[in-house]
């Protein structure tokens, strides 16, 4: 009877082995049904991406495969999917060009992501402000700038005209400011339309400099006097925009009037440059540009001496002309000088021509502080008479 039970035992076992051997597919079923690549649907894994690429103003129209299968880089096809440059793609063939343009603000900002390596090229810059993604930025800039200017208290043209002469020029340390950029769900494949990208959001430190104090803005100021009613202190007034917002700054880095000054620099066109023109008070006060020297009386500054502005464009780096200008071009800018110097000036009893900016031969010295030290502090501009 033992017997006869291992005899079974033997015959089945021996059965299971036959059929595991003419029946391979029975017990693994489908794990050689393989699904053809043009098939396999990428938001299976990719539900967020495939979702905000869905919801974009730009490229909702495209598939996964529109970028992730290009090959840009011959030799160098991915299996599976490829990461591209974004400027690799022949819809944006021009924006090399016009982010490496010169006078392209944003062009530092490229040519920095491309050295970083945390995106293939430089799609660090293009996420940062055309997609939902959240990143930090951090800016290196220079604390103040200290100028002494001279006035030689002549007149060669009978009264109109004072000869001013910029003796000195020192830079202070730099410092850092970091912006958080913070989006919900920050993700790199949800397109904005343009008019979502906001200036400020990145240009905090900017922003904060042009809120304002009893001195004024600081950012391209308010030049408007507010210690004198004068025809010839017209302003930059960011009033009617409504403090520092996108508006504002593109009403003078993104002014399509600007394009008249193609006749100077081709590249100096807002349709020659991808996001924002590259500007400096410079721009419009030069001999060639809409506000030159010899249209500004006296009154209005005295600017209109033959050698200031080259002395200002040979002595002050690009990036600080706006924070020399603002000097002495500050909203308040007499009543600071009244108060600070305790001479008579503007509204204190003896007008403009009883102080040494104007009249009285000598030096004229300024500290200022970059942004943004006037929402930081009171008084950001500190003058002395050495």
């Amino acid at each position: 009877m033992k017997m006869f039970r291992i005899f079974i035992l033997v015959i089945g076992f021996a059965v299971l082995v036959i059929s595991g051997m003419y029946y391979p597919l029975s017990k693994f079923t489908g794990q050689h049904s393989f699904i053809p690549g043009q098939s396999v649907n990428c938001a299976e894994c990719h539900p967020n991406q495939a979702g905000n690429l869905s919801l974009s103003v730009y490229h909702s129209n495209l598939s996964c495969r529109t970028c992730h299968n290009t090959t840009f880089s011959p030799g160098q096809e991915a299996h599976a999917a490829s990461i591209p440059q974004c400027i690799d793609c022949k819809r944006h063939a021009n924006i090399a060009d016009e982010i490496n343009n010169t006078f392209e603000a944003h062009m530092p900002l490229f040519r920095t992501a491309e050295d970083f390596g945390i995106r293939r090229g430089p799609n660090e810059a293009c996420l940062i402000c055309h997609t939902n993604h959240s990143s930090n930025i951090t800016y290196l800039y220079y604390d103040w700038i200290n100028y002494t200017v001279y006035n030689t208290g002549t007149s060669p043209d009978g009264g109109t005209t004072y000869i001013y002469d910029i003796t000195s020029v020192l830079i202070g340390p730099q410092r850092t400011y970091t912006v958080e950029i913070k989006n919900e769900g920050g993700s790199t494949h949800y397109w904005k339309n343009l008019q979502d990208i906001s200036c400020v959001r990145c240009h905090a430190r900017i922003k904060l400099g042009n809120t304002g104090n009893s001195q004024g803005a600081q950012h391209a100021d308010d030049v408007l006097d507010k210690s004198v009613s004068s025809p010839y202190h017209p302003g930059h007034q960011n009033a009617s925009y409504g403090g520092a917002t996108d508006a504002y700054c593109k009403s003078c880095h993104r002014n399509t009037s600007f394009d008249s000054y193609a006749s100077q620099n081709p590249n100096l066109n807002s349709s020659a440059v991808h996001a924002a023109l590259k500007l400096s008070c410079l721009t419009c006060h030069n001999s060639t540009g809409p506000y030159p020297p010899g249209n500004e009386p006296h009154a209005f500054g005295g600017h209109n001496s033959t050698d200031f502005y080259p002395k200002v464009a040979q002595n002050i780096t690009r990036r600080l002309i706006g924070d020399f200008c603002t000097g002495c071009h500050h909203a308040n800018n007499h009543i600071v000088t009244n108060t600070e110097a305790g001479l008579s000036c503007g509204g204190g009893g003896g007008g403009f021509k009883s102080n040494r900016c104007h009249d009285i031969s000598g030096a004229t010295k300024n500290d200022v502080y970059t942004e943004p030290k006037a929402a930081e502090a009171s008084r950001w501009v500190y003058r002395s008479f050495p």
